[in-house]
């Protein structure tokens, strides 16, 4: 695959049957490193792309697949923004940045950020599915002078659906918890069934006439024999 351009009207179009899905340690060593020293990349399959400058979902290349775009942090606004507006909404960053690792020596081989995009909605904030990840370089790398530009990369993917607390559908297993009710596949909560509690009625209230009905008839025996 080295030295063939599968980039397409800004997006990726990979051969049938072949999917782009490299490690951490790979898309920084291989790609965003060579990229930034102005080498030879392995495969052209990563485009020049601000991703800022519209929605996670009209970004070019196919939507269910992970989709990476080159950009340079002046360009995207650096790295020390908390919120980076975008389209109809901004990415705000999740947690803190992870340290990339070299498989056998453990050096850091750069820095992952992670943000998700929030769409605005008035004064409130709605989360969405799309996530991104930010990679750069470890700044212990190599000298300033050695690069071309001040390159990230950046990985665009859609988080999957997870089952829900209250007993929804999983798109793993496909099974239904009915532990716990859940009003919005089952309709309000139901309160419990009174059947057990209705035939233990019914029943206490059938040995009651029985106990009463066997009681007049002792207690009348009784009288006429008194009488008598």
């Amino acid at each position: 695959m080295g030295g063939q351009n599968f980039v397409v009207n800004g997006g990726v179009k990979m051969p049938i049957g072949f999917r782009f899905h490299p490690t951490d340690e790979e898309l920084v060593v291989h790609y965003l490193k060579r990229k930034a020293l102005c080498l030879p990349l392995p495969a052209s399959v990563i485009p020049e792309f601000d991703v800022f400058q519209t929605d996670p979902w009209s970004l070019p290349g196919d939507l269910k697949e992970n989709r990476y775009f080159f950009s340079t942090r002046s360009c995207n606004g650096g790295h020390n923004k908390r919120k980076r507006v975008s389209g109809s909404g901004y990415w705000k960053p999740i947690g803190k940045e992870k340290p990339i690792l070299a498989s056998g020596s453990n050096q850091v081989v750069g820095m992952r950020k992670a943000l998700i995009f929030c769409q605005r909605k008035r004064s409130d904030e709605t989360k969405t599915r799309w996530l991104l990840h930010q990679y750069r370089l470890a700044e212990a790398q190599m000298s300033t002078r050695e690069l071309h530009g001040d390159w990230v990369v950046f990985r665009v993917f859609q988080r999957n659906r997870q089952a829900k607390r209250h007993g929804v559908v999983s798109n793993k297993s496909e099974t239904i918890d009915f532990t716990v009710e859940d009003c919005s596949v089952f309709g309000p909560p139901q309160p419990a069934s009174p059947c057990s509690s209705e035939i233990t009625e019914v029943c206490s209230i059938g040995r009651d006439q029985e106990e009463s009905s066997g009681f007049v008839t002792s207690s009348s025996s009784n009288c006429s024999m008194r009488k008598q």
